[in-house]
């Protein structure tokens, strides 16, 4: 069963990032580069497919500054 991340978005920390660029690699729906080589994240949030979610986690993962998080902005349940 597809995971819920309706109240996800994907949150790039421009101080640690480098532009190392796995990110767009592995996601490059998802992801860019500016100008000054700092990547960026798409703001549609939870409206990506499960398959584009698994490459998010994975670019996650891979970034090797940890300059991407995912964020949950949902208050379901509180």
């Amino acid at each position: 069963m597809p995971e819920d991340m309706s109240g996800t978005r994907v949150v790039v920390d421009a101080d640690l990032c480098e532009g190392h660029a796995l990110c767009i690699q592995l996601a490059p729906e998802v992801f860019d580069l500016s100008d000054e080589e700092i990547a960026g994240a798409a703001p549609m949030g939870g409206q990506w497919d499960q398959g584009t979610w698994d490459a998010v986690k994975s670019a996650v993962d891979a970034c090797p500054r940890q300059a991407i998080s995912l964020l949950n902005t949902s208050t379901k349940g509180q």
